[in-house]
């Protein structure tokens, strides 16, 4: 039997041809270039950058730096802007310590800062909106008749800071021996001093336990790693450093909620090595390899991305070669040499490099970017 094709037929034949490639072309659209754009429309902008004694704004990654804060009368050889740790808070102001004070910058007003209190270190609150400012007293005064290792040298206080510079009624002072650190989803984090090692050469270091401190930072409720260092911590995760770590793989990872111990992500080209940086939601950790490559550990997937560029040459500890910024899920890395200014995207392990290299002096810093 022979069906016969009238002209109602050719049309719905048509009109869903028509259609499917409609659909077709969406999901192209949804799936491909779109990721792109995506990245395109989040990539790093607004960036604000000490190039070592002025500041400027970069409207984007390729953009001519806009001095927004030029260089004083008289200081030609100093940095009369730098900040210590300066770093970027949910809120959007920058934070960082200059001149023995916390002081709090708006992006766009980057050349004035905003005194908060007195401080000789900071950290963010777990919050994201708000700091803790740290204090310290010398432990000879502060903590009479205890016998300490010889490595404890000061008491410290924190305090936890509105951005808007007025204090919180919360000021712990920390049992001697107990430095704060972080803010993390299970509380403060703390360094206790336990005893003294002898280190390189004459000289003597602390050997100290990675703790998460109680309400008044009196005395630790759970210890994260024993004998060890340090290198960043934020939301769930810890990354320390084994001291007495003899192997290849010395750097671990702590799950605050899960409370458990893990060796870091490994990557095929070697280990991670020295102090890289954590992003603000701890799922991101970038840091050196003994192959002197970069490498996006992904904590949440335990898994590893080796980068191709930027080379990580003249130090293990990534802020020794880098001025380094967060902004969602871009890392910005300004290499203090040369002056060139890369943006990885960690999520994407997409990387794009600025075409021409920073006018940057000594010591430059990223201060923040926008991704909004």
């Amino acid at each position: 039997m022979v069906h016969k094709t009238t002209p109602i037929t050719m049309r719905r034949r048509r009109w869903g041809a028509l259609l499917a490639l409609g659909m077709l072309t969406a999901m192209a659209g949804a799936c491909g270039p779109g990721e792109d754009d995506d990245d395109s429309r989040s990539a790093p902008h607004d960036i604000v950058v000490d190039l070592g004694g002025e500041v400027a704004v970069l409207d984007d990654l390729n953009a001519s730096p806009r001095v927004v804060g030029p260089r004083p009368a008289g200081a030609e050889n100093a940095d009369s802007y730098r900040l210590a740790g300066p770093r970027q808070l949910a809120s959007g102001q920058i934070i960082g310590i200059r001149d023995g004070g916390v002081v709090a910058i708006e992006p766009r007003n980057p050349d004035r800062a905003v005194l908060l209190g007195r401080a000789g270190a900071w950290f963010p609150a777990a919050d994201g909106e708000r700091l803790w400012a740290v204090t310290e007293e010398p432990a000879d005064t502060a903590c009479p008749g205890q016998e300490l290792p010889q490595t404890v040298t000061a008491r410290y206080t924190a305090t936890l800071y509105e951005t808007s510079g007025r204090p919180s009624r919360t000021t712990l002072k920390a049992a001697c021996g107990l430095q704060p650190v972080a803010d993390t989803a299970q509380g403060l984090l703390a360094v206790r001093t336990t005893g003294d090692a002898q280190g390189g050469g004459t000289g003597v270091r602390a050997v100290t336990d990675i703790v998460l401190l109680d309400a008044r930072a009196a005395t630790a409720t759970a210890t994260v790693a024993t004998d060890a260092s340090l290198l960043a911590a934020t939301g769930d995760h810890v990354i320390w450093h084994d001291d007495t770590c003899t192997k290849a793989t010395c750097t671990h990872v702590y799950d605050l909620d899960q409370r458990k111990n893990a060796p870091a992500p490994s990557c095929k080209s070697g280990d991670t090595v020295g102090t890289g940086t954590l992003d603000p939601s701890g799922h991101w950790y970038v840091s050196a390899l003994r192959t002197n490559r970069l490498a996006v550990l992904d904590l949440n997937d335990n898994t590893c991305h080796e980068l191709d560029t930027p080379p990580a040459a003249g130090s293990s500890d990534l802020d020794q070669t880098f001025a380094i910024a967060w902004a969602g899920p871009h890392v910005l890395l300004l290499d203090q040499r040369s002056g060139d200014l890369t943006s990885v995207n960690a999520s994407h392990h997409r990387t794009d490099q600025r075409t021409e290299p920073l006018p940057v002096v000594d010591q430059a810093q990223i201060w923040s970017a926008s991704t909004d």
